[in-house]
């Protein structure tokens, strides 16, 4: 690819003729040229790596673990909730799976509020969720706990008030408050990627300019003396051309494969990863239902739309993940996904076909067991199939960030130091011709 027009020398240095200015005023001008258009270019070629590192930053590091964060702790809470209506559907201690999966959930959901706080980038705007949620979550913690007791006493209308007032807090305070965390996050995520893109390309732009105007002025000057001193080489002047020809396709490489991978990051990876982390979180929410439904007879109905509601929305997740299909492996565990719900929603009907025949026992067994065949059985499948998913493009994501890191990792200390080496090279190959006229 030509990179300069070889007339664009000629003509500026005739220019510079035309203003009479004599040989030695020429070769200073053409140094003070060099001097200052390696430092611009080095100057362009920091910006632009400052920038695709920031946005780097923004978008790998602070917004989108905050955005998947947020999408866990929903996770975490609807199967607390779902381990939660389990404990209650049979006396105390008669569902040590259900007892052991709580605690897990709830210490699980500890960390994720923890790991949001740690990673706190925008201020309060996500400092006040998070404290909504702990508020929040402290008083579920007692709620369901009074729940539970008045499981162990037999009072099923108080189960089903405490546990109703449980469910309150969480979809009044806890989750609105998730929600609004990952909406954050994923705002500023959005619009940082989108700022990149222009920044990105004006830094190019201006590395190209810039770039352009310095190889200008050395072979304007290789020329000048060509003609004007009868020089066929000038050695400094030819390494400070081919290096400043180097490094301006180095750095606007650089530049291109750390936006590459930014979009890998984002456009591919980080979208599958929303995708599937709201997809599980639905799946842990209508999981809850199900249990919902043999709990609280009188809403059974309300529960099983809720539930057929959220199976819905799922399918429509996995649809576009399946539209979204980059990394190997990837298309064929999320069909094994997408088999794995299939067969919970067979077992499913299963436990409703037994509620409808009035066999709550049967059904309650079938909802909350872990043998093969089981509602809970199948939904662990469901959810190892869907980590496999989770886990490639989680592995993609952080590749490609690290990757965009090292794309302009030192391009700096790089444009400094050829800023540096191609003045020097100038000075030294102009210096004695200069010397001449004294």
């Amino acid at each position: 690819m030509n990179l300069i027009n070889m007339s664009a020398p000629s003509k500026y240095f005739s220019c510079l003729r035309k203003r009479n200015l004599n040989t030695p005023q020429i070769l200073q001008t053409a140094l003070y040229l060099t001097w200052g258009t390696s430092l611009l270019l080095a100057v362009t070629t920091i910006f632009g790596a400052q920038v695709q590192r920031n946005a780097i930053k923004t978008v790998g590091k602070d917004a989108a673990p905050s955005v998947l964060t947020a999408q866990q702790i929903k996770d975490s809470l609807a199967d607390m909730g779902a381990n939660a209506v389990n404990q209650l559907l049979v006396k105390p201690g008669q569902n040590p799976t259900a007892d052991k999966g709580f605690e897990y959930r709830r210490e699980r959901l500890g960390h994720f509020l923890v790991q949001a706080a740690q990673n706190i980038t925008y201020g309060d705007k996500e400092r006040e969720p998070i404290t909504d949620m702990l508020n929040g979550l402290t008083q579920y913690m007692l709620v369901i706990q009074q729940a539970r007791d008045a499981n162990a006493r037999g009072d099923n209308n108080a189960l089903l008030a405490h546990y109703y007032e449980a469910v309150k807090i969480n979809e009044q305070q806890i989750q609105p408050n998730a929600d609004k965390l990952s909406q954050i996050n994923l705002d500023t995520l959005n619009q940082t990627y989108e700022r990149q893109k222009i920044a990105s390309a004006a830094s190019e732009l201006l590395i190209v300019i810039t770039g352009l105007t310095l190889l200008i002025v050395l072979l304007g000057t290789q020329l000048f003396l060509y003609r004007r001193m009868r020089r066929v080489i000038n050695p400094m002047l030819v390494a400070a051309t081919i290096i400043s020809f180097l490094f301006i396709s180095y750095s606007i490489h650089a530049l291109e494969s750390s936006v590459s991978n930014l979009k890998i990051a984002k456009e591919e990876a980080f979208q599958s990863l929303y995708t599937l982390r709201q997809a599980r979180a639905l799946a842990y929410s209508a999981n809850r239902d199900k249990s919902r439904f043999l709990l609280d007879r009188t809403n059974a109905a309300k529960y099983e739309q809720a539930f057929q509601d959220k199976i819905k929305k799922i399918n429509n997740l996995m649809a576009d993940e399946l539209k979204n299909i980059t990394f190997a492996g990837e298309r064929e565990a999320t069909v094994a996904t997408k088999n794995a719900l299939g067969k919970y929603l067979d077992i499913d009907k299963q436990i409703r076909q037994l509620a409808a025949s009035g066999k709550y026992a049967e059904a309650i067994k079938l909802c909350t067991g872990l043998s093969q065949g089981d509602s809970n059985w199948a939904f662990e499948q469901f959810k190892i199939a869907h980590q496999k998913v989770l886990d490639i493009n989680t592995k993609e994501f952080n590749g490609a960030v690290e990757d965009g890191f090292k794309n302009v990792q030192g391009l700096e200390l790089i444009a400094l130091g050829t800023a540096i080496i191609v003045s020097t090279l100038a000075l030294f190959g102009l210096r004695k011709r200069l010397l001449e006229y004294r």
